[in-house]
């Protein structure tokens, strides 16, 4: 991973096999980001897709083979158990000019990720919410 910070955002290109919310997870770890939102696009691999079935009150997982575009990526960093967490929907193009979308679990960096970071003054956590079995964002 490579990052460049411009004003009050940063520049993040993750590199070739990087796991795409760790790498994420890890860099609002090291500079320190407790809230922010953050856009993406490149190319993934190794895919695991979420969506949360509200009946059920858990997520239905796919997983994806191949190499997937990246269309948009967008999300928001909080705090969840103390620890920076990255709450991660993605648009994916595949090859057949195709497209899927979910919460994004997990991916491996195909070509690459550009990610663009903005954080937010302050902190922000994430707390169990009753009625969705969800953590959500404690406004």
């Amino acid at each position: 991973m490579r990052h460049v910070r411009l004003g009050d955002s940063y520049l993040v290109r993750l590199d070739t096999d990087e796991e795409v919310v760790g790498a994420i997870t890890r860099f609002a770890a090291e500079e320190k980001i407790d809230a922010g939102s953050l856009t993406g696009i490149g190319a993934v691999r190794d895919i695991v897709l979420g969506y949360f079935d509200r009946s059920a009150r858990e997520y239905l997982r796919q997983t994806l083979t191949g190499e997937w575009e990246i269309l948009s990526l967008s999300g928001n960093l909080a705090l969840k158990d103390g620890r920076p967490f990255a709450h991660l929907h993605v648009t994916l193009g595949g090859r057949e000019f195709q497209t899927l979308g979910g919460h994004l679990f997990e991916a491996r960096v195909g070509a690459t990720v550009e990610l663009v970071v903005r954080p937010l003054p302050g902190y922000q956590l994430r707390t169990l919410d009753d009625a969705t079995g969800l953590y959500l964002l404690d406004l």
